[in-house]
């Protein structure tokens, strides 16, 4: 399979094809030198020689080979990245010596000739130019047999393509140079392999129990342990630490433990469940003030025994809200401390919310006194600068990873904002 030289090995594997062809038809009296510049950079000033250039104007993605799998690399069962496919375009230029047009039409049709009696690059013809015999220079042999381009599964085609007079006049005008009569080409399908390893898993021995293959039911209801929903307890009106959560769902009656994973968290919150507290439809827990809890949305799944094996449910999401335990607002220097239930911790996102006002929290950088320092723990007491703030009584709320803390108390009717989660800043 060709890899990341592929590109460059087309266009010496053209530059190779058209000086063989022009060598042999027009002899070495009239040889040409055969270039790959743009076509400001090719004629350079002074030059009259005869002269080929091979200019490479646009790659695109081959849309048929985009998306499909190599067949030599990749068998039914696995997966792997597929190659990067390209189309390669180019503009092949003629220059005759002292800039006679005649002569320089002359080359150009050598060259075309050449491209219509190659319609393909084939392998035999990569093995001729890498070859000894070779009129490519060392380098560019090397560059060519590196490419590995004579492995390629798919065939390598050149075809004649048809410029419109506005794409040459964009095309010449960019370069800023003379018109030179040109002709256009495609070259179709270089294939990069991807780097990326494919993932080959062992061949399956048995679909289900006794090789039974998968089993069908009637009904709605799934025959594997799941959940369905996240619920509070009765008068309860967010989820919070020291409260209880009641998981809702499916098969239920075996689960042994419910697993919390966060994203700050680097393992699982892992709750050992009772049996007076699980049914097959619901699971009971209580979030413990004893474990590592942090404000945020948290991924929630059932570890359920099934006699010869542990299943996990699928998973579903709920916001952990951080409490707001005390206040203290400072007039002096205009600071307003928070303490919250859970803590927060480095890396999240956390903002102070007056009113209809966001001010984002701005953790002290402590320097570490060396690399054996233990990582920065969570803390519970959060600072705020509100200097800038007007004066007046606001309403508190902190917002952890897009996860505000609820300052209303739901027990009045209608419900009203808890005076402890007030602040009047200011002399108001």
């Amino acid at each position: 399979m060709s890899n990341s030289q592929a590109i460059a090995g087309v266009t010496v594997m053209l530059d190779f094809l058209i000086t063989e062809g022009v060598t042999k038809e027009l002899g070495s009296g009239s040889l040409a030198i055969v270039t790959t510049k743009p076509p400001d950079k090719a004629r350079e000033e002074g030059s009259d020689d005869n002269q080929i250039n091979i200019f490479l104007y646009q790659t695109n993605p081959n849309t048929a080979w985009r998306n499909q799998d190599m067949p030599t690399k990749v068998k039914p069962g696995e997966t792997g990245k597929p190659p990067l496919a390209l189309n390669l375009y180019y503009l092949i230029t003629a220059y005759g010596q002292d800039n006679e047009d005649t002569q320089s039409h002359s080359l150009l049709g050598v060259a075309m000739r050449v491209l219509h009696d190659h319609p393909l690059i084939r392998s035999q013809d990569i093995e001729r130019a890498i070859s000894e015999e070779s009129s490519l220079d060392s380098e560019k042999r090397k560059l060519l047999e590196d490419s590995n381009l004579k492995n390629q599964i798919e065939r390598i085609s050149v075809t004649p393509t048809t410029l419109s007079l506005e794409e040459i006049s964009k095309l010449w005008g960019t370069f800023q140079t003379q018109y030179r009569i040109s002709a256009a080409y495609k070259v179709s399908v270089v294939l990069i392999e991807s780097q990326i390893p494919v993932k080959t898993p062992l061949p399956v021995l048995g679909r289900g129990s006794d090789d039974r293959g998968p089993a069908s039911q009637t009904g709605t209801i799934p025959p594997l342990p799941s959940l369905t929903a996240i619920k509070l307890p009765q008068n309860e009106f967010y989820f919070t630490v020291g409260k209880d959560l009641i998981l809702e769902g499916y098969n239920l009656e075996n689960s042994e433990a419910v697993h919390f994973r966060h994203p700050h968290l680097e393992t699982p919150i892992v709750l050992t469940t009772t049996p007076k507290e699980v049914s097959d439809t619901q699971i009971k827990v209580k979030l413990n003030n004893s474990e590592k809890w942090l404000a945020g949305f948290y991924t929630v799944t059932v570890e359920v025994n099934e006699g010869d094996r542990e299943r996990m449910t699928n998973s579903m999401t709920f916001p952990l809200v951080a409490e707001v335990t005390n206040i203290t607002y400072s007039n002096g220097n205009g600071q307003l401390t928070l303490n919250c239930n859970p803590p927060v911790k480095e890396g999240q996102e956390v903002a102070l919310l007056l009113g209809d006002r966001a001010i984002p929290y701005k953790r002290q950088i402590i320097p570490i006194p060396n690399e054996f320092t233990e990582e920065i723990q969570p803390i519970t007491s959060l600072t705020f600068d509100v200097k800038d703030i007007p004066s007046g009584t606001y309403v508190v709320r902190l917002r952890v990873d897009g996860v505000d803390s609820v300052p209303i108390d739901f027990t009045k009717q209608p419900p009203h904002f808890k005076e402890d989660q007030k602040v009047k800043i200011g002399n108001s």
